[in-house]
């Protein structure tokens, strides 16, 4: 049996070195994709869920209100699992997402012009929920990814700061500079920081926030 040189056998081990050097970076974009792609299908879960709570409610999402919050009402009506703040896995929490609080503190946040109402002004209407029904639903935010764990999303709190610069996981493009977004009409897609930026420069009443 022939017996290896101890040059033969650093050769091995460089070129075993330089193999695994081209790899890594590839498995971890593999990683990261593969953490986008378990994120949109949870926005995708908790939309369909809301989409059947509306129909039992007049068309009107889970409202978030005193201690109840739509994850919370959601759960609680058996429409999605309850929140476990210790399993990644749990529906409520992103893979790239922050620790989970409770369901005031989650990794996905709900469009406030559909489900928060903090008493309506009767002139303008700005603090009037809205009903899912659009047409323009396939423009119209429903989920996101959450910025600092909120659970609800309003176009004001999208500047730079909330798009890349808060901790990790509490950023909303935490995906490769991407942030997950689900839409009125049941699709879910991937939006660049930039995209995201310029959905907080419109106003409350732009289609992207108003059905």
């Amino acid at each position: 049996m022939k017996k290896f040189t101890l040059i033969e056998l650093l050769v091995v081990i460089a070129i075993i070195g330089i193999l695994s050097s081209l790899l890594l970076p590839a498995l971890g974009k593999a990683r990261k994709k593969s953490q986008t792609t378990v994120c949109m299908n949870k926005l995708k879960q908790i939309s369909m869920a809301a989409f059947i709570y509306s129909e039992e409610s007049d068309d009107y999402a889970p409202l978030n209100e005193g201690g109840s919050p739509w994850g919370r009402k959601l759960s609680l009506n058996n429409y999605l699992p309850e929140i476990d703040i210790s399993n990644k896995s749990n529906i409520y929490s992103c893979p790239e997402g922050a620790d989970l609080i409770d369901y005031w503190g989650m990794n996905y946040a709900m469009n406030w012009r559909l489900g928060y109402d903090n008493g309506t002004d009767e002139q303008t209407g700005f603090h009037e929920n809205f009903s899912i029904l659009s047409t323009h639903a396939s423009e119209t935010v429903f989920f996101m990814d959450a910025y600092n764990n909120n659970a609800i999303m309003w176009r004001g709190g999208l500047d730079e700061n909330a798009v890349y610069n808060t901790g990790p996981g509490l950023n909303v493009a935490r995906h490769a500079n991407k942030g997950n977004v689900s839409f009125l009409d049941g699709h879910v897609e991937s939006r660049t920081g930039e995209q995201w930026l310029y959905m907080g420069s419109v106003t409350d009443s732009d289609e992207i926030w108003k059905p």
